[in-house]
């Protein structure tokens, strides 16, 4: 037992020894390519200290380690010196030496401001590096590459970690533990890792971001711990897929997929990135289905054999025995006969003994002559036919159905029907909506709303295949396309003012009700005003009724001082003669009119004003018309009195004075809609010049009443 445990001891050790002269080997390796760095300032080219492809690799891994290393110091002196960073990062190495410029220039920015330098977490091991050098300000980060001392030292393996010496048996390296003797041990990582700034961890290298990835235009580069991937990005094209393994592009077998548009009549042949479609040959004695594709044995009749895809006739008179010895034998098409040696008469013709004659021969009384089909004899020969419905077919020889809907396509049938092709003949299937004509051939329309299959509500419109469900007026067809549902008028065109009062819906139609001072018409729809004043309201001398929409107006007409009056004219008032006693002639014109009249219009609010009818005439007045006088007229507005609240009142500006036709006349206008109900109170001065002398000058007070209805079917009211 004791001898056992001594030799599995001294395997241990032999294990052990190896691997710590393979990690010796390694570690010179790598110095190589460190140094050739430092002599070279590049990474091509590597001379390896061993002939071993593992110590290349090796040796181009601290290469490029070194070169990463050097370049995170380039751009970390550089953030000290210029205090700017690279804005290219296309060299080799760029990537890394603008992150460590970057990184460094943050730890410069945090010291200006008194902040606590602490590098953020999500940092690479080289922006660490760098951040933690400008932060300390005279701190210097090198990084020792693995030289080989030629110590036997001897491995221990702890935690997925190798270590070499006693002192590394204890060591917090991540990856690697070198015991190079002095005070402390060195930490290295496994390719693909730098070592963080503790000197203890391992952080992965972004080759990705540092463009150490070697990934094709049509790829892109994936980050992995300790390594990196090249993912394809580009698709491969019409007939071919990627394998989510390789990412390698394959060709897709289109015929076995069945995703081909190769016919019946074609075979389908497999290529790089596409397929080919070959016409299908058939056997010998084989005939290819037109429609199908399918090749099948040809069945020749009686007197025929098959041969490359036809039917051949089949030579009987080859056999030397078919006639008697004093015969001849005379093939023909599917037969042959036998006649007379030395005939005279030609083929098809036989001699007539008794007569001398050549007759013709009957062939059609030979019975299986055309195997069933129909036998004309003609003078020397004959002839098969088929019938009707039937063609022959040379190669077969057969009759074989016509199918006449695809032959005579579109000529067969009615447009509206559907030809079906049956064995010797057709039938014509109509459409929906139609039935077959007499001859078997045309459709005609089946009038739904006459047979009563149309089941309409109300009313029913035959169309050419169909019918219509149609609904008399103030209703509409239901979903079901044949029930009608009443229209609600009020509340489809409640937006624009169907009554002026309430509406009411009833079915198929509606009626109105109409506001105070309305009377409904016959129709049920129409409201027309009341005239209050033609009823008698308002009654007197000196009174003047207007009858405004929905209502009335009635006027007192109160001559102002020095005024009485007209006894002709109930809106007018006249000056009185003793008024300019002790006055000018020229004072008295100008301070008192001659006469004062009163006029009085009822409109509807909202009248519509458009480009075809800019303004609407509301009075038109009229001066003396001598040649030789001359009228002005000027306008203003005296006030507006609002009859509800809300009402937007209306300015001298939505009111045009122009000249009238007749002469010394004007006419005013509205030129913008009016809202209402308001009273709007106008003053109308004319002046009068006679010979170029001012003659004097009169005043009309303009009243219109704007109502609170939009509209009114009797027009405007006006009182002169």
């Amino acid at each position: 037992m004791l001898k056992t445990n001594v030799s599995a001891f001294a395997l241990l050790l032999g294990s052990i020894f190896l691997v710590a002269v393979y990690a010796n080997e390694l570690s010179r390796c790598c110095a190589g390519g460190a140094r050739h760095f430092q002599q070279t300032h590049t990474c091509s080219n590597i001379k390896s200290e061993g002939s071993k492809a593992t110590c290349l690799r090796s040796a181009s891994i601290c290469c490029l380690r070194a070169l990463l290393d050097s370049a995170c110091e380039e751009g970390t002196d550089l953030a000290r010196q210029d205090e700017t960073c690279p804005s290219s990062i296309n060299s080799l190495g760029g990537g890394l030496r603008k992150e460590c410029c970057e990184c460094c220039l943050l730890a410069n920015e945090l010291l200006a401001k008194n902040q606590p330098c602490i590098p953020p977490t999500g940092f690479s091991a080289a922006c660490l590096r760098a951040f933690s050098r400008c932060c300390q300000g005279t701190f210097e980060f090198t990084q020792t590459i693995p030289i080989s001392t030629g110590r036997p030292n001897f491995p221990v393996s702890e935690n997925n970690a190798v270590y070499l010496g006693d002192r590394c048996a204890h060591s917090k390296c991540e990856h690697f533990c070198n015991d190079r003797g002095g005070e402390s041990v060195e930490c290295t990582c496994r390719p693909g890792y730098d070592l963080g700034p503790d000197g203890q961890s391992c952080v992965d290298i972004d080759e990705c971001l540092l463009l150490m990835d070697d990934c094709l235009e049509s790829q892109r580069c994936l980050n992995l711990p300790g390594s990196f991937k090249c993912i394809r990005t580009l698709s491969c094209g019409t007939g071919y897929a990627m394998d989510s393994e390789t990412e390698e592009c394959l060709d897709v077998d289109e015929c076995t997929l069945g995703a081909h548009d190769c016919g019946p009549l074609y075979q389908c042949r497999n290529t790089q990135g596409s397929y080919r479609c070959d016409l299908k040959k058939c056997a010998e004695g084989e005939l290819q289905n037109p429609v199908t594709g399918e090749c099948t044995s040809i069945e020749c009749p009686q007197g025929y054999y098959p041969s490359n895809g036809m039917c051949l006739d089949y030579d009987e008179c080859a056999d030397p025995e078919r006639c008697l010895p004093t015969e001849e034998c005379v093939n023909t098409a599917g037969s042959f006969r036998c006649q007379l040696r030395n005939n005279i008469c030609s083929p098809g013709y036989e001699l007539n003994p008794n007569t001398g004659f050549c007759d013709d021969i009957n062939e059609c009384s030979n019975k299986t002559i055309c195997d069933g089909l129909l036998c004309i004899n003609l003078l020397g020969s004959y002839r098969c036919r088929c019938n009707a419905g039937y063609e022959f077919n040379e190669k077969t020889k057969r009759c074989e159905d016509v199918d006449e809907c695809e032959k005579f396509s579109g000529h067969v049938c009615d447009f509206s029907a559907e030809c079906v092709n049956t064995i010797g003949s057709f039938i014509c299937k109509c459409n929906k909506g139609y039935k077959l004509a007499e001859d078997g051939r045309r459709c005609e329309d089946i009038n739904e709303c006459e047979t009563g299959e149309a089941d309409c509500e109300q009313k029913c419109i035959n169309i050419p295949g169909s019918y219509q469900c149609i609904c008399d007026r103030g209703y509409t067809v239901g979903t079901d396309g044949k029930t009608c549902v009443d229209i609600d008028e009020c509340k489809l065109w409640a937006d624009n003012d169907l009554c002026m009062g309430g509406c009411i819906n009833t079915k198929g139609s509606y009626l109105c009700k109409c506001p105070p001072g309305y009377k409904i018409q016959p129709d049920g729809r129409t409201c027309v005003d009341i005239d209050e004043c033609a009823l008698g309201e308002c009654q007197g001398h000196d009174r003047i009724c207007v009858n405004t929409l929905g209502h009335y107006k009635c006027h007192h007409i109160v001559c102002p001082e020095n005024y009485v009056h007209d006894s002709n004219y109930k809106n007018r008032c006249n000056r009185l003669r003793s008024v300019c006693a002790g006055l000018s002639d020229a004072a008295c014109k100008a301070r008192y009119p001659v006469h004062i009249t009163w006029q009085y219009i009822a409109i509807p609010k909202g009248i519509a004003i458009t480009s075809h009818r800019p303004t609407i005439t509301l009075f038109t007045i009229k001066g003396p018309a001598h040649n030789d006088s001359i009228v002005q007229f000027e306008l203003n507005l005296k006030r507006a009195i609002p009859e509800s609240p809300a009402v937007l009142l209306a300015i001298r500006q939505n009111f045009l004075l122009q000249k009238g036709r007749d002469r010394n006349s004007a006419v005013i206008a509205v030129r913008d809609t009016l809202d209402g109900p308001q009273t709007i109170e106008l003053e109308l001065i004319l002046r009068l010049t006679k010979r170029s002398q001012f003659t004097g000058k009169y005043i009309a007070n303009l009243i219109v009443h704007v109502a609170p209805h939009k509209r009114h079917s009797g027009g405007f009211h006006k009182y002169l």
